[in-house]
This record gives C-alpha cells, sequence and structure tokens, in this order.
C-alpha cells in the first residue's frame, strides 16, 4: 500500500495538477535564508512552510524530513552560496578577495554555508549534499583563479592545479572543526600569504 502522501500526489497530478516549480523554488529558498538566520539545528520545518508560505503537508509531500529538504536546497542552489570570481590581474588579490568574499556574510543565504559545512561534519546525508553541490562549484571557482595565474606566468607550468584548487577549501574546513568556529579575513590573508603569493 502507498504511504499516505502518495494517493493524494497521485491523485493531484491525474487530475492535471502537476507540482509547481515555483513552490519548490521557493521552499529551497527560504530553506537556505533560515539556515542564515537560525543555523542548521534551530531551523524547523514549520519554519520553512511559514516563510515559504506554503502548507506544511505541501512542504512534507516534497521532502519527508529537514535533512532531505535542506541537502537539497544545497544541491539545487549551490551557486548561490559561492561568491563570483575576481579578476584583480594577480593571484594573490584574486585569491584573497574570493576567500575574503567566502569568510564574509555576503548575504543571508550565503551566511547558510558554515551551518551546512558544520552539519556535513557529522551528517552523512548532509556531507553528501554538500559534496555534490557546493563543493564542486567551490574547487572550480579557486581552479579558474590558479589556471590564470599559470596562463599569466604567475606560477609555473608545472604547479599542481588541482591541489592548488582544493587547498584553501581544506584548509577552512579544517580549521572550522579545530576551532569550531568560522574563519574570518585575517585566516583567509594568512592562507594567501603562505600558499598563494609567488616570489
Amino acid at each position: 500500500m502507498a504511504d499516505d502522501g502518495e494517493p493524494e500526489d497521485g491523485g493531484r497530478a491525474r487530475r492535471g495538477r502537476p507540482r509547481d516549480p515555483g513552490v519548490d523554488e521557493s521552499i529551497l529558498s527560504s530553506t537556505l535564508l533560515l539556515l542564515g538566520e537560525v543555523g542548521y539545528a534551530r531551523l524547523t520545518m514549520e519554519q520553512v512552510a511559514t516563510r515559504a508560505r506554503v502548507g506544511k503537508a505541501s512542504l512534507y509531500l516534497r521532502w519527508p524530513s529537514k535533512v532531505a529538504l535542506v541537502a537539497d536546497a544545497v544541491q539545487r542552489l549551490s551557486p548561490d552560496l559561492v561568491p563570483g570570481v575576481p579578476d584583480t590581474g594577480t593571484l594573490p588579490g584574486d585569491m584573497r578577495e574570493f576567500l575574503r568574499q567566502l569568510v564574509r556574510p555576503r548575504s543571508t543565504a550565503a551566511a547558510a554555508l558554515p551551518a551546512v559545512a558544520g552539519e556535513a561534519t557529522n551528517n552523512p546525508e548532509m556531507r553528501e549534499a554538500f559534496r555534490r553541490g557546493v563543493t564542486p562549484t567551490l574547487i572550480e571557482s579557486v581552479r579558474m583563479i590558479v589556471q590564470r595565474a599559470v596562463d599569466r606566468g604567475e606560477l609555473p607550468a608545472t604547479a599542481d592545479v588541482e591541489l592548488l584548487s582544493v587547498l584553501p577549501m581544506a584548509l577552512l574546513q579544517q580549521l572550522r572543526l579545530i576551532h569550531e568556529e568560522r574563519p574570518g579575513e585575517e585566516m583567509a590573508d594568512r592562507i594567501v600569504a603562505q600558499f598563494y603569493a609567488p616570489q
């Protein structure tokens, strides 16, 4: 026998009322905004339903749990969480600006990033969503900065672009775990000075 949500949802689909993608977008966006405001632990499905102006039944038909909802929001809206790639003309300048934007709460939605990163440490489902959604976008942004530095001759052609692309994300994540707080701009500057300021 189907679960409680399927007959109603299926009936609506047969009557020609497919799921509204606009409602999905509103729910996912509201989820990120609330994550930035209250964090993962204090986030509730009721808060999301209220912010997105949908009924709780509609919310639970789409996502059966908070972790499923947040994981989907992270995967589908990851570009909104990642800053743009700057072009200052130098490797230290580009990397410093990118990392400062990353650790600086640029918007309420972007403030969701540390909340999700922290939860991903202990939650396998969230970790997988982070790995599939946010991580590739972050690494690709850093890779673009590093590759441009190679193309300009700031780094040698033999530079390990892949390693240099992963390094700042790995460092920031590890520092967050060790100190149990979000690294700030000073840490971003230290990473640049140590690893991205060619002599």
